[in-house]
């Protein structure tokens, strides 16, 4: 095994790390957000939107340094950087190749995680908008459906001042 190519292999190790903690940052406010939205607490929601605007940045600039050692670490033992990342390590030194599959199903696990937050959260925010829309369509029949104007396109129904309790 090259020394190159243990240098790329301790490199990607490093860019790893570095997503996963950035990946477990998100996923922690993402729980958060998650709580918020429960509370209504909508400037907080805010400035935490604002926070994980951010780590996403942070993270997809993390991942392309990892694809791009990737590539490089493939690229030092002769094979493209399509095979499976397990065959990519197999010629590493055990402890080295140990550490980087470890990262590996770390970064993998976390990103599941984070998928289920995710879902989770859209399911909730799904559940309350349609609950609303019901309530609205009951409040307010006439507005069901399209509505279409003389000449026979769609329109939008005139909007009406409504009150919203933030308190609830």
């Amino acid at each position: 095994m090259s020394t190159n190519c243990e240098a790329k292999a301790l490199e990607l190790i490093r860019i790893m790390n570095q997503e996963i903690s950035l990946l477990e940052d998100f996923r922690t406010r993402e729980e958060e957000l998650k709580t918020l939205v429960k509370e209504s607490d909508w400037e907080r929601l805010a400035e935490l939107m604002e926070g994980l605007e951010r780590i996403a940045g942070w993270i997809e600039s993390s991942e392309e340094n990892r694809r791009r050692t990737y590539a490089e670490l493939c690229a030092t033992s002769g094979a493209n950087d399509s095979i499976p990342f397990y065959q990519a390590i197999v010629g590493l030194p055990d402890e080295t190749r140990a550490e980087c599959a470890e990262l590996y199903r770390s970064l993998k696990f976390t990103i599941v995680k984070i998928q289920g937050l995710t879902w989770s959260l859209d399911s909730q925010i799904r559940s309350v908008s349609d609950t609303m829309q019901t309530v609205l369509n009951e409040l307010f029949p006439y507005r069901k459906g399209k509505l279409y104007s003389r000449r026979g396109t769609a329109k939008t129904a005139d909007t009406e001042p409504l009150v919203v309790n933030h308190h609830l």
